[in-house]
């Protein structure tokens, strides 16, 4: 008589990697680059100006991700 592998079942979960601390340089370039940003969108007075194709092609490019979203949701949703 064989019997199957219980090896599987007796693996033990993998664990996340133990968290590493940020270096001191890449915490003060992120802080100066959100100031930087943050500066930035504080000093400028005007928007700039939008293309509206550019705007409508991605205005239609949404609609047909969250529509494919929709579709997937309702084909999963079904095959429970």
């Amino acid at each position: 008589m064989t019997s199957m592998s219980t090896k599987s079942v007796l693996r033990r979960p993998a664990t996340k990697p133990a968290a590493r601390s940020v270096a001191l340089t890449d915490r003060i370039a992120m802080r100066l680059g959100m100031a930087l940003v943050i500066w930035s969108r504080r000093t400028r007075t005007k928007r700039l100006p939008v293309d509206p194709l550019v705007a409508h092609q991605l205005r239609q490019e949404r609609a047909a991700r969250e529509a494919e979203w929709v579709m997937l949701g309702a084909t999963m949703h079904l095959w429970r």
